[in-house]
């Protein structure tokens, strides 16, 4: 059975990390953030199977966050923590998207049993929803079918990409992959050779490929090279 992705949202460094390591015990692969703008990229860059998140953020209510969850990740359960219990604070998560709402102090087991609940309910992943990349002809196929033509370049980036498997992948392993040393290559040309793909695979399927601003790229959907 695949390790379920939780995006975790809390800004009390404490609590997450007790609600982080109890999740990790339970065999949860977690993602940690401590403000609203962490998991707006978090989200964008992978999708999660489900969100845990905090309702009073240093930078804003966690409420925001179900509206980019809607966007890129429209599978997510979304559980809402808040030392809040108001009604009207409780009826704005749920009209936002929420499908759980707990007030703290929060019991850990029922958390996790919300989440694992939660991600069994969800529709297993179709063998069509992937990303083909056939290295031999420079075929790139989106899950919709529709396939284009690569270069040698760009099938070398998204083999790269395919490999970091939903994580990002740094741009000194990406110039490394397409050959050239990192110390001496003008990163600028990275950046072309990225919006040429993306102008590429845009039409046959959307948007996958994300910058991880300061870190690299990520390939958003599940990516197989044959």
């Amino acid at each position: 059975m695949e390790t379920p992705d939780v995006l975790l949202v809390e800004d009390d460094k404490d609590l997450r990390e007790e609600v982080a390591t109890f999740l990790r015990f339970r065999q949860f692969a977690v993602r940690e953030c401590g403000h609203l703008s962490e998991a707006h990229d978090a989200v964008r860059l992978q999708a999660p199977q489900a969100a845990i998140i905090d309702v009073m953020l240093p930078d804003g209510s966690g409420i925001a966050l179900l509206d980019t969850l809607r966007t890129h990740a429209p599978g997510c359960a979304a559980v809402m923590l808040s030392a809040r219990g108001e009604i009207d604070v409780k009826l704005d998560a749920y009209n936002a998207g929420a499908d759980n709402y707990l007030v703290k102090p929060i019991d850990l087991r029922e958390l996790a049993a919300l989440v694992s609940a939660a991600v069994r309910r969800q529709p297993a992943e179709s063998p069509t929803s992937s990303w083909y990349l056939e290295t031999g002809t420079l075929q790139a196929t989106s899950p919709s079918g529709d396939s284009v033509t690569l270069t040698l370049q760009e099938s070398s980036l998204m083999s790269t990409l395919a490999r970091s498997k939903g994580h990002f992948a740094s741009r000194r392993d990406l110039i490394e992959a397409l050959g050239h040393d990192y110390f001496h290559y003008d990163e600028q040309r990275l950046e072309a050779l990225v919006s040429r793909l993306r102008k590429k695979l845009a039409p046959i399927g959307g948007n996958p490929l994300k910058a991880a601003h300061g870190k690299g790229y990520v390939f958003t959907h599940r990516l197989e090279v044959r």
